[in-house]
């Protein structure tokens, strides 16, 4: 009996091997080797349209997608949630300045981040989980000890519309609807409405004629505006122009009147330099007065002793004065 060759078993192993790996590579499009992190998320609404697989996205990059969806029964059936566990692709996202992204989720979750259930396709009515940043929305979590990090939920905009519509009274708002309705009906169907609507032919011929005038009334008064604006530019000008004249009138008789001003003034000085001299009390005129007003005494003193020798002797008139 041959023997089977060790080459040929060794070649088709290799081969085997080798098929294995491209099929894993094919198929799994490399997921096999990248990291991932494992999150939850509790809703506390519906989650019919969520399947397994369906993808995690933020801002429309698909960073992860769902793993297993169950129930978290509380005794109280009001407050039974759905938990959503998904799984994150780590080296999709890049956080600047850490170094590990496992350890900087938590502090995304405390900046806000939180996740949302939003539709799919409009088509098949499926759902996928939104991560994004929304620190102004109020966020609902879970919270306790757990080994798997937690991403707040936030109500979708469908169950937003749904909670608003629980608490909406229906058969009223469709009572309050009715009666407006007939209202307004009986108002359309009264005589007034249907001779306005009769005579609304007539009253837009009105308007239009109206708005006719107008146009022409606006245009004459644009020419007569436009009429007036320039006249009072022109006589503004004139105005203008005889300001500048009477300015320059001004100027010269000022230049003139100072000119005069300052001569009298020089004259001024020269009659009080004149006064001082003369009122100088060390002064020559001054001496002079003093000597003339000493010799006008003196004589006076003379006449006086020769009236008084004339009283006493009138001869003295014939005999003239002895030496």
């Amino acid at each position: 009996m041959k023997q089977p060759s060790a080459t040929l078993i060794g070649v088709f192993v290799l081969g085997a091997i080798a098929l294995v790996v491209a099929a894993i590579l094919f198929f799994g499009s490399g997921n096999l080797f990248k990291e991932r992190l494992l999150i939850v998320s509790y809703f506390h609404g519906s989650v019919a349209g969520l399947r397994v697989g369906a993808p995690v996205t933020y801002r429309g990059v698909r960073v992860g997608e769902v793993k297993s969806i169950g129930i978290r029964l509380d005794p109280d059936p009001a407050r039974s949630i759905a938990q959503v566990n998904m799984e994150l692709l780590t080296e999709v996202v890049k956080v600047y300045g850490t170094p590990a992204f496992t350890r900087s989720v938590p502090d995304l979750v405390e900046r806000g981040l939180s996740a949302r259930l939003v539709m799919q396709s409009f088509v098949t009515g499926q759902l996928q989980v939104e991560l994004d940043f929304r620190p102004d929305v109020h966020a609902s979590r879970l919270g306790g000890p757990s080994e798997v990090t937690e991403i707040p939920t936030v109500p979708s905009p469908f169950q937003a519309l749904t909670e608003q519509l629980e608490g909406l009274d229906i058969g009223a708002t469709l009572s309050a609807v009715q009666r407006t309705l007939g209202s307004l009906d009986a108002i359309l169907s009264g005589p007034g409405v249907t001779k306005t609507v009769e005579e609304l032919p007539a009253l837009v011929a009105d308007v239009r004629r109206t708005v006719r005038t107008i146009e022409r009334e606006v245009a004459g008064f644009s020419a007569a505006g436009q009429r007036a604006t320039t006249e009072s530019s022109a006589a503004l000008q004139k105005t203008l122009a005889s300001v500048q004249s009477l300015s320059e009138s001004l100027d010269r008789e000022a230049a003139s009147t100072l000119a005069q001003v300052r001569g009298t003034l020089q004259k001024a000085n020269t009659a009080v330099e004149g006064a001082n001299l003369l009122l100088d009390p060390r002064g020559r005129t001054v001496m002079q007065v003093q000597d003339a007003a000493d010799d006008l005494a003196a004589t006076a003193a003379r006449l006086r002793d020769l009236s008084e020798r004339v009283d006493r002797d009138p001869t003295i008139l014939i005999r003239g004065r002895r030496r």
